[in-house]
């Protein structure tokens, strides 16, 4: 059984994925996950031969994956298993795969299974707080995130997460302390502006929500809905009684 961390081109490829269909990977954020889509049937013969190593049932996995083929993908990944039912690697892909097929508590069991393994990966602790958080335990959902954070305080989306946590929770104040964080490890991280945009909007600083509804734009993340959402917090927060002493 496998007791260092995963490979650092096993996990860039998973750091690839996430980025290219949840951007960051995290419960109820503004941009929203990829949504599953159908594997089309056809009759044209495949040319390449059906995969039947370890290896290759992995790749069509992740091939699956790309495409959103998520129900396909964990099928090419329980094949897989089949063959190597101690590797780290089947059980941390699968899980990444219940997350984005809305399957949170067979995702967690997977990540469980990852961490009993290799008790330092911080992906597997990322992913399983993303699981927990659209469970709406949002403090196990932090707790995951932070010791991710404790074990790779590099990574911008773990900070990203626990930020976005805290704002569930209105600790506004931790929120934008982790944003900051985020978008200094990676100034082009944009979802990380649009989930700062709408805390400096909840607690009144409005100039400080339009510069990161600006660079939520630049970066490619803006969107009519963010601005509406950032609008209506204003107006609810502008016609809210003021609290005598």
């Amino acid at each position: 059984m496998p007791t260092t961390k995963l490979t650092k081109k096993f996990k860039d490829s998973v750091y690839s994925f996430l980025i290219r269909f949840c951007i960051a990977g995290v419960f109820l954020i503004t941009v929203a996950c990829g949504s599953e889509n159908v594997e089309p049937v056809t009759n044209t013969p495949t040319p390449s031969p059906t995969p039947s190593t370890f290896e290759e049932l992995i790749e069509l996995g992740n091939v699956r994956f790309e495409r959103t083929f998520f129900a396909s993908a964990v099928k090419a990944y329980e094949a897989a298993y089949r063959l190597n039912p101690d590797s780290p690697e089947v059980f941390l892909l699968r899980g990444i795969t219940y997350n984005r097929l809305g399957e949170y508590k067979l995702a967690i069991a997977d990540f469980n299974q990852v961490l009993r393994m290799i008790p330092e990966e911080d992906e597997a602790f990322y992913e399983r707080g993303s699981a927990f958080g659209n469970l709406n335990s949002v403090d196990q959902a932090r707790d995951d995130f932070s010791r991710a954070i404790n074990i790779n305080p590099e990574d911008p989306r773990y900070f990203n997460a626990r930020g976005f946590s805290y704002a569930t929770a209105g600790k506004y104040e931790e929120a934008l302390g982790d944003y900051n964080k985020a978008v200094l490890l990676d100034p082009s991280f944009g979802i990380v502006y649009a989930n700062r945009a709408v805390v400096h909007a909840i607690v009144g600083n409005d100039e400080a929500a339009d510069k990161d509804l600006l660079l939520a734009d630049e970066t490619g993340i803006g969107s009519d809905i963010l601005r509406e959402e950032v609008r209506l917090i204003r107006s609810q927060r502008d016609s809210s009684p003021v609290e005598s002493e």
